[in-house]
C-alpha cells in the first residue's frame, strides 16, 4: 500500500512538472546598447527604435520566414492583402477591417492618411521624413511636400497617398516599381501608424514639435507586443497584446529588453543565462569566434569617419587635400582586425551586399566596375592607406591655406566611449597621426553619451573626426542609394561637406533610364564613387562583419542569415 502511494504522489508530481512545463511562460531576452530617446519612429534617426516599433507596431506590410525557414516573404499586416496595380504608377492598397490599437479602437484609411502626413509635415520636419517619401518607392510629391518653403507650397492633395474608402489607400509613385518594392517600403518604423489622441495631445502650440513616444503613456502599440513597462535606461518590457489580429505568427509570451552600454556586462550576463543573445565586439570576439554557437555574416555597413568642415578651430578643414590627407592616414587593417576585431577592411564605401537584390544577383563589389574601384583604391596603398601619400597632401593642404610648414593642427575626435571598437580607434589615431605626420597632427577627445551622434552635430561645430555607420537596405537592389545620406537634400544628414558634381552624379544614377539597365547603374555608380573618393565626402575604413551568439534554447525561424531579414528572431520561439 505504501508503495502505491508513494507510486501516485510520483505521478501526480509527473503531471504537476509537465502542466507547469506546458504552460511556461516563454521569455526571450535580449539588449540594446542605449535606451531610445523617443518611441515616434517618425522622428529618430537611432537605429534602437527599431527593437520596439519591430514588437510592439504594425505597419502596412510585415516580412515574415518561409515556412522551410530558407527566404522570407511578405504579407500584409495591417494590408488586407499585397498591393494591387492599377496603373504603371498607381497601387491600392486594401486595409483589414480587423486591425485595431491595442485599446481596441480600429486603425483605417484615415488612421494612416493622418500618419504619413504628420510623418511628412515641413513644419513638424520630421528627421525620418525621407523614408516616407522616398525610401524603396519614391511617393509622388512626397519630397517636395515635406520639404516646401513659403514661397514654393506644395498642396497635400498633390501628394501620392490617397483614401479611396474607409479600408483603401492609394499610393501613385514617381517612377515604375514592383510590388515587392510597395511592400519593403512600407515595413519600416518612419511608417508605422501614430495614433492622433495622444501626437495632437503632445503638439506644441506652434506645430513645430510633439512630444508623441517621449514617454509610455504618450505612445500606442498596435503590433503583436506592447508596452508592459519602460525603465528608462534599464529595461523596455513587451507583452503580448491581446487585441492583434495574427497572434499565430509570434511565439514569445515576454519579451525583456535591456539596456546595457558596457560588453562586460552582456557577456556576464550571457554566461549567467540571463541573456538569449550576444554580439561579441572586438574586445570579446576572440574568447567566442569559435564558438559553435556562434554565427557571422558580411552586413550592409561601412563604418567610416564624417570629417567636419566647418570647425573654426581648424584652419584647413575645408580643403580637399587635408581630407584627402586624412583619407590616406587610416592604417584600415590594424583599425578592421585589431581594433573592431574580425572585421573586413575597407577603403570603399559601396558595401559588399549592394546590388545583391538586383535581378542578376551581381554585387557591385563582384562587378568589373566595383572591382576596377577596389584596384584603384588599393594601387594608393593597401585598403588606401598610405603615409607618403598623407603627408604630401597635408604640405599641400598647409600651402593651398597659406599655413607655415611647422603649424601643428588640433584635431577634435568626437565619440561616445561607450563603443568599444571607436574607443579603441582614437585611442589609436591619437597616437599614430602625430606618428604618419611628423609632429604635425595633435589628436585631441570630445566624449559625449545619452545622446546620438546626430543631435551632438547640431549643438557642436569644434570637431574634426566623427565615426558613422548608415545601412540604406535600397542599396541591396540600388548600390549607388548608400549614398543617399550624404545628400544636401537628405534632412538629417549627418555631415556638412557637399559637392556639386557628386549630387549630379547621384542623380544621374537615380534616374528611371539608369535605374531600370542594372548595367548602365553599375557604371554610373562606379562614377560616383569614383568622385566620392576624389573628393572625400567621408572616410569609408571597416566593412562590418556580423558576430552573433543565441542561446541553446532559441527555436530561429530560418536555417541562414538572410539579407534584408536577418534571423527573423521576432519569430523565435523557445524550448525547454
Amino acid at each position: 500500500m505504501k508503495k502505491i502511494l508513494i507510486l501516485a504522489l510520483a505521478l501526480m508530481l509527473t503531471v504537476s512538472c509537465l502542466a507547469v512545463s506546458a504552460t511556461a511562460e516563454k521569455v526571450f531576452r535580449t539588449y540594446l546598447a542605449t535606451d531610445t530617446e523617443t518611441l515616434n519612429g517618425q522622428n529618430s534617426v537611432q537605429s534602437n527604435v527599431n527593437t520596439p516599433a519591430t514588437y510592439c507596431q504594425a505597419t502596412l506590410y510585415r516580412a515574415v520566414p518561409d515556412e522551410d525557414g530558407k527566404n522570407f516573404h511578405y504579407i500584409g499586416e495591417i494590408a488586407a492583402d499585397l498591393p494591387q496595380q492599377v496603373d504603371a504608377v498607381t497601387w491600392r492598397i486594401p486595409l483589414r477591417k480587423e486591425a485595431c490599437w491595442a485599446n481596441g479602437e480600429p486603425i483605417n484609411a484615415d488612421t494612416m492618411i493622418y500618419s504619413y502626413k504628420m510623418g511628412l509635415d515641413p513644419v513638424l520636419s520630421n528627421q525620418m521624413a525621407d523614408f516616407i517619401s522616398d525610401q524603396d518607392i519614391t511617393i509622388k510629391n512626397g519630397k517636395a511636400y515635406s520639404l516646401q518653403t513659403s514661397d514654393a507650397p506644395v498642396s497635400w492633395d498633390d501628394v501620392g497617398i490617397k483614401k479611396i474608402d474607409d479600408y483603401t489607400l492609394e499610393i501613385t509613385t514617381d517612377g515604375e516599381f514592383s510590388a515587392t518594392n510597395i511592400c519593403s517600403h512600407f515595413t519600416t518604423r518612419a511608417v508605422v501608424p501614430v495614433y492622433e489622441p495622444l501626437y495632437e495631445k503632445g503638439m506644441a502650440s506652434d506645430r513645430t514639435s510633439t512630444t508623441y513616444g517621449s514617454t509610455m503613456d504618450m505612445w500606442m502599440c498596435s503590433g503583436p507586443y506592447k508596452l508592459e513597462s519602460w525603465v528608462f535606461g534599464s529595461v523596455q518590457t513587451y507583452v503580448r497584446n491581446e487585441n492583434y489580429w495574427m497572434p499565430e505568427l509570434f511565439h514569445y509570451d515576454r519579451i525583456e529588453v535591456r539596456i546595457i552600454p558596457e560588453m562586460n556586462a552582456r557577456v556576464e550576463l550571457w554566461e549567467k543565462g540571463e541573456l538569449d543573445y550576444l554580439a561579441p565586439d572586438a574586445n570579446v570576439i576572440e574568447t567566442y569566434v569559435d564558438d559553435p554557437r556562434t554565427v557571422q555574416y558580411s552586413s550592409a555597413t561601412v563604418y567610416h569617419i564624417d570629417l567636419n568642415c566647418k570647425n573654426p578651430n581648424n584652419p584647413i578643414c575645408g580643403s580637399i587635400n587635408y581630407r584627402k590627407a586624412m583619407y590616406h592616414a587610416m592604417n584600415r587593417e590594424v583599425i578592421a582586425h585589431d581594433l573592431f576585431g574580425y572585421q573586413q577592411p575597407s577603403g570603399v564605401y559601396v558595401n559588399g551586399q549592394a546590388g545583391m537584390f538586383s535581378e542578376s544577383g551581381l554585387t557591385y563589389r563582384e562587378s568589373a566596375q566595383g572591382k576596377a574601384v577596389t584596384d584603384m583604391v588599393n594601387s594608393w596603398g593597401p585598403y588606401g592607406y598610405s603615409p607618403e601619400l598623407a603627408r604630401e597632401y597635408l604640405a599641400k593642404a598647409y600651402e593651398e591655406c597659406g599655413l607655415s610648414a611647422d603649424t601643428v593642427l588640433t584635431l577634435c575626435f568626437a565619440y561616445d566611449p561607450s563603443e568599444a571598437n571607436w574607443n579603441a580607434t582614437a585611442q589609436y589615431l591619437q597616437e599614430e597621426l602625430p606618428v604618419i605626420f611628423e609632429g604635425k597632427v595633435k589628436v585631441i577627445f570630445d566624449t559625449y553619451s545619452g545622446i546620438s551622434t546626430t543631435v551632438y552635430k547640431q549643438q557642436h561645430d569644434t570637431w574634426d573626426f566623427s565615426p558613422n555607420d548608415w545601412t540604406r537596405a535600397a542599396s541591396r537592389t540600388f548600390p549607388y542609394t548608400c549614398f543617399y545620406y550624404y545628400l544636401s537634400t537628405y534632412g538629417s544628414h549627418p555631415n556638412n561637406y557637399f559637392d556639386e558634381e557628386f549630387e549630379a552624379q547621384y542623380a544621374v544614377c537615380d534616374s528611371e533610364e539608369v535605374k531600370s539597365d542594372y548595367n548602365r547603374m553599375l557604371d554610373e555608380t562606379k562614377k560616383l564613387e569614383e568622385i566620392y573618393l576624389e573628393k572625400v565626402i567621408h572616410i569609408p575604413v571597416v566593412q562590418e562583419t556580423y558576430y552573433e551568439m543565441f542561446a541553446d534554447n532559441l527555436v530561429l525561424p530560418v536555417e541562414f542569415y538572410l539579407p534584408g531579414f536577418g534571423w527573423g528572431l521576432p519569430f523565435g520561439d523557445m524550448t525547454e
